[in-house]
């Protein structure tokens, strides 16, 4: 069985939506990365829950679309992976995930590689927070939507410590 059917790590995952909507009660939107889809589930389920305004987006890596597809295809679909977000590296589609998402999420969109990298950078600069490359994928979206958020309350989900030394240099040798 995928984590993403099991119910107690998607209760676990969905406390993030809680404490997004505890500290920031008026938010607009939610970004966040989708790899197996748990994380942005309970957003769908949680946030909007609390506060059924709220827009939730989800992102995937350009280069492992498969959710991103499912979504769009209303049905489940297998895509290759050619990404450096290893957190995103998902070739397929669960249906748990992909049904919440149909009926709950408002936007998902795909951001390259490099994007992510350049999001790394500024998280780094900007924030002080080290994030490997799927962990900023949703600053990479925002930086994406940044005309469309102007004057928005935005929770941007960074997760993933997972960076290495050494893909830390290559992210801030191309920053």
């Amino acid at each position: 069985m995928h984590h993403i059917n099991s119910p107690e790590l998607l209760a676990g995952v969905s406390t993030i939506s809680l404490e997004i909507v505890e500290d920031l009660p008026e938010v607009d939107v939610i970004i966040s990365p989708i790899g197996g889809g748990s994380a942005a589930v309970g957003h769908c389920l949680v946030a909007k829950a609390l506060r059924p305004k709220v827009e939730v987006i989800g992102v995937q890596a350009r280069g492992a679309p498969a959710v991103y597809h499912s979504w769009r295809e209303r049905e489940l679909q297998t895509a290759g992976i050619a990404t450096t977000a290893e957190g995103l590296a998902t070739g397929q589609a669960y249906y748990t995930a992909v049904k919440t998402f149909i009926d709950r999420m408002d936007e998902m969109m795909l951001v390259s590689d490099g994007e992510m990298r350049q999001a790394v950078a500024l998280l780094l600069r900007a924030a002080h927070v080290v994030a490997e490359e799927s962990g900023a994928a949703a600053t990479a979206a925002a930086v994406k939507l940044r005309e469309r958020l102007a004057g928005k309350k935005v929770a941007i989900v960074v997760s993933g410590g997972n960076m290495t030394l050494d893909s830390l240099r290559r992210v801030l040798l191309d920053a």
